[in-house]
């Protein structure tokens, strides 16, 4: 994320909240909490970033990167299954597109239990 993020949102306290923190505390990055049902969710952030596995996305995420959408915040999805190289080349790419400095970033609970989740945010700077 060489681009210029500069905050991460991150809904909710769950463990891939955590892992995302964990990740984020030595890094050039800010992050912030919010309430997901915020209903000025769409104002805070640039776009909405869904990590997930094989496609495996709750209803609850699903409806929020759908009210982002509605709002023109630009999504991105990661299937942290997928293979490293083109996923991270993807989502650079999505980055340099959409030039976003704020991004919320969402996951399951489970997430963290994969090792790919922190293999792909190791790779990422």
């Amino acid at each position: 994320m060489k681009n210029k993020v500069t905050t991460i949102f991150l809904s909710d306290l769950n463990p891939f909240s955590k892992s995302i923190e964990e990740w984020a505390s030595n890094k050039a990055l800010t992050i912030e909490r919010i309430e997901s049902k915020s209903q000025d969710i769409d104002e805070l952030v640039d776009g909405v970033v869904v990590f997930h596995e094989n496609h495996n996305i709750s209803k609850e995420i699903e409806e929020l990167q759908g009210l982002l959408d509605n709002s023109n915040r630009p999504g991105h999805r990661i299937d942290i299954n997928g293979t490293l190289a083109a996923t991270k080349s993807n989502f650079e790419m999505w980055l340099e597109r959409n030039k976003p400095s704020k991004l919320l970033f969402l996951g399951s609970d489970e997430l963290p239990k994969n090792e790919n989740l922190e293999r792909f945010l190791s790779n990422l700077m």
